[in-house]
Formats: structure tokens, sequence, C-alpha cells
């Protein structure tokens, strides 16, 4: 038998271990079933360590089976975690990566003061080379468009805004960059030429806003998803768009290209193996105890807002509101969910069960003070 310092030791050794070796992101959802079992092995390696003192012949080989097959078990165990962290090292000592944040935020407030103290060269200038060392931003991208506009760039301003419908992140972004397309119209026009006749396919891959083509369209517009739609050419003005077939709603021609789906290598495989295995195991224990990670559960509720969306778009608040309850308790502190959550018990309950799901809303996350307004407001949908 062995001191229960020696257990103590072997489980904070074990936890050591299970913590440094699941430190990276990509191996973070094994890290709390590796927190469990691992010291629990390390333990159980010290209870079968083998002892020749005193113990007979064959209590000695027993000893030694279950110390090698508790052996075998930590091995499986991190089987995907050294894998992965020898797999990074030839990668970075073949191919060093630069590991600047695909998310880091570009910092404009100096590029702002500059434009206060009207340095517009110097200006551009600095943002140019902001945006070779980082990815590019909506907020960005729509400060330089400004300001190539403000030079009379206006092939560049329309190059730079069409690119910041693919970056818009909400319908207003989009209208936004529509308004500043629609205030260059005046520089620029098609080729007098006659509209292509015929339907055709066209496949996009962002959100795109839809104007009406004829005063009938009532709503002044519209969203559609992402997916393939048939789409004939009309003229506008003096400019070509392209509409939905059918249907009195449509956008200029760039716009439609400008998110138009490009060809993209197949989908790889899904992996499998033992270490695949073994991952999916530490996963499912980790999603057991804890439930779905943070950033899974934020982008189901952003798909079921999406869903929602198209059928509030109807006025089918009844089919809506399943969606939004179970994207509302997927990412609580969601701000437009939880609002049109309230919005669609509003319609298809009543006042009473509107105010009900405001205070509800209203204890479920800090929402700032105009946000707390804006839900007070939907206790009395009927009075809109």
């Amino acid at each position: 038998m062995h001191l229960i310092l020696t257990y103590l030791l072997a489980a904070g050794a074990g936890v050591l271990i299970a913590h440094f070796i699941s430190r990276a992101p990509e191996l973070r959802a094994m890290r709390l079933s590796q927190l469990v079992l691992v010291p629990g092995v390390m333990v159980l390696c010290v209870y079968f360590l083998p002892d020749t003192t005193g113990t007979s012949e064959g209590a000695a080989v027993g000893q030694v089976i279950c110390f090698a097959a508790m052996l075998l078990f930590l091995a499986l165990l991190l089987a995907p975690n050294i894998a992965y962290h020898c797999g990074a090292a030839l990668s970075n000592f073949l191919d060093p990566s630069d590991w600047t944040p695909l998310e880091e935020e570009i910092a404009l407030r100096p590029i702002r003061q500059l434009i206060d103290k009207d340095q517009y060269y110097q200006a551009l200038g600095e943002l140019d080379q902001l945006l070779k060392n980082h990815p590019p931003t909506y907020e960005a991208l729509l400060m330089k468009a400004k300001l190539l506009y403000h030079f009379g760039r206006v092939d560049e301003t329309a190059a730079v805004l069409l690119s910041l419908i693919r970056l818009s992140k909400t319908t207003g972004q989009q209208l936004t960059v529509m308004e500043l397309l629609a205030a260059l119209e005046e520089h620029y026009q098609d080729p007098p030429k006659p509209a292509a006749a015929g339907i055709r396919r066209i496949e996009i891959e962002h959100e795109l806003v839809l104007f009406p083509t004829a005063a009938s369209a009532g709503a002044p517009h519209k969203e559609i998803p992402p997916g393939a739609y048939q789409v004939q050419e009309t003229i506008h003005g003096d400019h070509r768009w392209l509409k939905l077939a059918g249907e009195p709603w449509g956008n200029a021609r760039i716009c439609w290209e400008a998110i138009q789906a490009t060809d993209r290598p197949a989908a790889a495989p899904p992996k499998k193996g033992l270490f695949r295995q073994i991952a999916r195991m530490h996963q499912a224990i980790t999603t057991a105890i804890k439930g779905k990670p943070r950033l899974q559960r934020q982008a189901e509720a952003h798909n079921l807002l999406k869903q929602a969306n198209q059928f509030i778009r109807r006025d089918e608040w009844q089919k809506a509101l399943p969606l939004l309850q179970k994207a509302s308790g997927c990412d609580p502190d969601h701000y437009e969910i939880a609002y049109r959550w309230v919005q669609a018990v509003g319609h298809t309950a009543g006042e009473a069960a509107a105010a009900q799901a405001v205070s509800q809303v209203l204890k479920q996350s800090r929402w700032t003070r105009d946000e707390q307004q804006m839900l007070h407001q939907l206790k009395h949908p009927l009075a809109k």
C-alpha cells in the first residue's frame, strides 16, 4: 500500500498534465473530461504500481498487468493531444505561422483624429497600411470608401462599397452601403443596351437587400438569405438590375455579382480513426457535464434567428415564435433575439403574455437603458 500523500501527488500531477496538454483552443473540447479522467488514471497507476516486497509472484504479475493496462489507457486518453502538439511543432518548424488574430480589431481612432484635422491624405495612407496588416472590417472599409469619394476616385469607391456587402452583418449596414452606391449612380451608367431576355440562375453566399421594381411592391425593401435564385435582367433607371423571376423585387446587377458564390474545393471527408473516436468521446463527456460550448450555442441561435426572420417578413409570427424561443434559450444575451421573441409573444398571445415575456427577458441578461426602454414598449404591442 502507498501513502495517501503519494495518491494526492499523483492526482495533482494528472491535473497539471491534463491542464497543460489541453491548452490549445483546438483541444479545449476535451479539457474537462481529461481533467477528470487523467488524475483518476494516475491514481490507479500508483495503486497498481508493482511492489515485489512481501507479495507472491502471482500477485506481482497481476499488478504488472493492471499497471500496464492503466498506462495504455492513459496513453489513449492523451493520444489526440500528443498527436496535435507533435503535428503543430513539425508544421511550425517547416512553415512558421503568423499568429495575428483573424478577428483583431483595427484601431480606427487615430484615423478619425487625422480626418478631424483635415489631414485626409495621411488618413487614407495610414488606413491602407492598417488594411494590409489586418483583415478588413466593415467600419474600416466604410471609412476608406468615404475618403476615396472625398478625393473623387469614384471607381475605387464603388469597388470598396461592393466589397462591403459581404461584410455587412445587419440589414441596416447593407442599406447604408446601398444608399452610398445610389449616390454614385450619377457618376456612371451602364452601356445603353437592352436587357437580356430569359431567366437565369444565380447563387449568392450572403444576404442581399432587394428593392421594389414596381410601385405595387408595398414594403420599401426586403432581405433574401444566401442561396440559388431564378432571376431576370431588367433596366431600372439607367442601370441594369436583376430581379427575382415573377416578383417585383431586385437590385443592381453589380450587387448580385459582388456576393455571387464562387467555386470552392470539395469539403474534406469527415475524419475517422482511433484518435478521432477518442476526441469524440472526450467531447461527449464534456457536453454531458457542461452542455454545448457557448460558441456552438451562439451559432445555433444565429441560424434559428435567420429562419425566424423569414417567417416574420411574411407576418407568420406563430411559426416564428418557437424558433425565437429556442434561440433565446441558446443565447440569452443576444438583444435582437430577445426583442423579436417578445414581439412574437405579443402578436400571438396578447399584451399580458408580452408583459410577462418582457419581465423574463429583463432578468435573463444585462441590457442598456435604451434596450430596456425598447423592451418596455413591447408590453403594449397592439398600441403600436
